[in-house]
């Protein structure tokens, strides 16, 4: 009984001495809000520009074949009763070709934004994590969360402003 005595006696000093070395060694704790950072870098708008740019053709095709199919119907609705039916049966295979065809490069050219606009957010975000890590390393932080994954901190733990500084001035 001694022996048990003993033993839980030694088996609560040690966890005490634990707690207690825990509680001296506090991690400092950074907190980042990535929608804010990303709706505050000048980069996204050059991002944004830049594929604009890189797809400036594509949409202006995009603009002409709906313009085109406007004309089509156009002609349709105006020259119904003096065409002959074969004309209209030509007119109307025009139209739905002019369609398809429309369609099919709507869609390619929405896969491809997609897919560059991914390709450049991930760049962007590469950055913000070096960014993230600069600013936790210079101010001496241990860990950094993102703030949606926190339900309360001090002001004083949000870097997201160090970041986007960071990001800006280009350091």
């Amino acid at each position: 009984m001694k022996k048990l005595i003993k033993s839980t006696a030694a088996a609560v000093a040690v966890s005490t001495a634990l707690f207690a070395g825990a509680a001296q060694a506090q991690q400092k704790i950074g907190v980042v809000d990535m929608m804010e950072v990303f709706q505050q870098l000048p980069q996204r708008e050059q991002i944004s520009e830049q594929l604009q740019t890189e797809f400036q053709d594509r949409f202006e095709e995009m603009r002409q074949l709906e313009q085109k199919v406007q004309e089509l119907r156009q002609k349709q609705e105006r020259d119904a009763s003096i065409m002959s039916a074969s004309e209209k049966t030509q007119l109307e295979r025009d139209i739905e070709q002019t369609i398809s065809e429309a369609q099919l490069k709507s869609k390619a050219l929405q896969e491809d934004t997609r897919r560059r606009q991914n390709e450049e957010r991930n760049k962007l975000l590469g950055k913000v994590q070096d960014a993230i890590t600069a600013v936790a390393e210079a101010k001496d932080y241990d860990m950094v969360l993102e703030s949606n994954a926190v339900t309360y901190m001090k002001a004083d733990n949000d870097l997201s402003g160090a970041v986007v500084e960071k990001m800006t001035s280009g350091n």
